[in-house]
């Protein structure tokens, strides 16, 4: 079994006002976490295998789609989108293949 504390969990900035903490991650695919600064976006990227996000807080927008708080939204195979994010926003992802960025602007 693996535990991950909250407030142990290992936050790295990817972009400007987008952190990221692995919570079972394995060659770019499993289960993070995804905090968002209000104004803050991630870029356009495709889910080759897929995704499934829960949204834990906050209200955004995967490209014209409105997301908040409770909402849970799964992501076909193939299909590109970005996150525009309103307020705050905290998601959780769970990714069976590795996401490819349409930009490389990630660190």
């Amino acid at each position: 079994m693996h535990h991950t504390i909250a407030k142990d969990a290992k936050w790295r900035s990817v972009f400007e006002g987008v952190e990221f903490a692995p919570l079972n991650v394995k060659d770019g695919k499993g289960s993070f976490l995804l905090r968002f600064r209000a104004g803050s976006v991630c870029p356009m990227h495709n889910h080759p295998g897929g995704e499934e996000i829960y949204v834990v807080s906050g209200k955004g927008r995967l490209n014209e789609l409105a997301i908040g708080t409770g909402d849970f939204i799964h992501t076909p195979a193939g299909e590109s989108h970005a996150l525009h994010a309103e307020t705050d926003v905290l998601i959780h992802v769970i990714t069976p293949e590795a996401v490819v960025f349409a930009e490389k602007d990630s660190k």
